[in-house]
């Protein structure tokens, strides 16, 4: 059975992380994970590095390497499974002597700058065409195709399928990784079939859509990604160690696990915008510290248009190829997550109080859910304070709540509590904590029900992590068997 399950890959790629530390689907998972019992102080990102990682890697085999940027300052931790027979070095801050890890889908973001470059450079608008931009340079581009943007290809917001030729996952979708080079990837564009007739589409994660970003952004400038990756980011800020080929730095991987089977590491030719870069804890903090620059940084003002929100995604907003959480005007996030078959990938930036965390490990299954959740509730807490409630009220929330058209919330009553669950989950009590209100109090999540004509309940709204999922009330509840 591969490591790669398909279910798992796609919501690692679109909702692992965002259900769990920044919700960018908020429901998707309101079963909380198990915090570790001896944990005295609920995580953030002012823990010590090595505690997190502890917490991250848990009891699955490999490596994992937390870098932590705080007042100005980097720190890095460990933790090995099994455990050196020496106790190990502590991590230092200097790149060349770190692990390498695969950084999956944080490879995406690297694409979203190379575009806002573009961008600010004045060579490409958000509105070009990729029929515009590769005409008399790829044959066949389907007309539905062509007229998809670059600002949808960037969001996910261009109907663009998870990958080519219907692969969703499994062994098809790393076969096609490792495979596809540019005449087979422009022989799968020429039979693309969109998601929908006409973008923008309700945004959908997708490999084959970052990948085309990047090779479109390769053609305009006649080069391959990679080299646009090393000339406009890695070589400018120093990233000696965020590269593609490994050459002599191959013994610095980490090996890689999912589980406790050993995976092999995933080389890509076309799809490399997608998921292909290496990478140490030490230039990813290299490259948040850029980031969090601003104008005034060795990126100049890219780095401000990269952080910019364009459209909707999972309840709340995406930049470019960056996942944006909070409200507008007040305390935001930025991340992207990743996973390869044998790496498990989370980056972060909280601007507000110049903070970033990198999470790199050598096991595709690590738990970093804890972690994630733990720094979620922190930044984003919700009121856990419960106030009685009339039972007889309980009986107004029940009933289904369609969030879209594969997800629904339903909500039931059963001994004086109220309990929600998502589609095909198991159900939880939820906390009163106000009028029409609720929380999720294990994942800090909020609940809130609106009321229409008549005072009836007719929506709901569930928060959580700085993202915001509505739903309409779609029916009544099956009913739960009484224990």
């Amino acid at each position: 059975m591969p490591a790669w399950n398909p279910a798992v890959l796609r919501r690692s790629f679109a909702a692992w992380l965002l259900a769990l530390l920044l919700a960018g689907s908020a429901a998707a998972q309101l079963q909380p994970p198990q915090l570790p019992p001896s944990q005295a102080q609920p995580l953030s990102l002012a823990s010590d590095p090595s505690l997190l990682a502890r917490t991250a890697l848990a009891a699955e085999r490999g490596t994992l390497v937390v870098g932590v940027l705080r007042n100005g300052k980097a720190s890095y931790g460990a933790a090995y499974n099994p455990e050196p027979l020496s106790p190990p070095r502590p991590i230092e801050p200097r790149s060349a002597e770190q692990p390498m890890f695969e950084i999956g889908s944080v490879t995406k973001v690297f694409t979203g700058l190379l575009l806002a470059q573009a961008v600010e450079r004045g060579d490409l608008k958000l509105d070009d065409t990729v029929g515009k931009l590769l005409a008399g340079k790829v044959q066949d581009v389907p007309a539905a195709v062509a007229g998809v943007t670059l600002k949808q290809l960037v969001t996910h917001t261009g109907c663009m399928p998870v990958m080519a030729d219907g692969v969703a996952g499994g062994p098809a979708l790393a076969a096609q990784l490792r495979t596809f080079d540019k005449p087979m990837f422009w022989a799968a564009l020429s039979r693309i079939k969109l998601t929908a007739p006409t973008p923008p589409c309700e945004a959908r994660y997708s490999n084959f859509g970052m990948a085309l970003l990047g090779q479109v952004l390769a053609e305009r400038y006649g080069t391959s990604w990679g080299e646009l990756v090393r000339a406009r980011i890695t070589e400018p800020l120093g990233m000696n160690d965020t590269v593609i080929p490994l050459g002599d730095k191959a013994s610095r991987m980490a090996p890689a696990f999912a589980g406790d089977r050993r995976q092999q590491l995933l080389d890509m030719m076309a799809y490399a915008p997608a998921s292909a870069l290496r990478s140490t804890a030490a230039d990813m903090m290299t490259f948040s510290r850029a980031v969090l620059a601003g104008a005034e940084g060795p990126l100049g003002p890219a780095a401000v248009r990269m952080l910019t929100p364009l459209a909707r995604y999972e309840g709340a907003q995406i930049g470019y190829a960056v996942m944006v959480r909070g409200p507008e005007g007040g305390r935001r996030t930025y991340f992207h997550a990743g996973l390869t078959e044998g790496y498990r990938t989370l980056w972060l930036l909280a601007p507000d109080t110049g903070e970033a965390l990198i999470v790199l490990s050598s096991n595709a299954r690590a738990p970093l859910q804890p972690v994630m959740l733990a720094i979620g509730k922190s930044r984003y807490p919700v009121s856990t304070a419960e106030v009685p409630v009339d039972a007889r009220q309980l009986e107004d929330y029940k009933g289904e709540y369609r969030i879209s058209k594969g997800k629904a919330l339903s909500f039931t009553v059963r001994n004086g509590k109220l309990l929600v669950r998502e589609t095909g989950r198991g159900y939880n009590a939820l906390t009163p904590t106000g009028n029409d209100r609720f929380a999720v109090t294990a994942i800090g999540a909020q609940i809130e029900f609106q009321r229409g004509p008549g005072n009836a309940v007719v929506g709901v709204t569930l928060a959580q992590g700085g993202s915001q999922l509505e739903g309409r009330r779609a029916g009544e509840a099956v009913a739960v068997p009484q224990q």
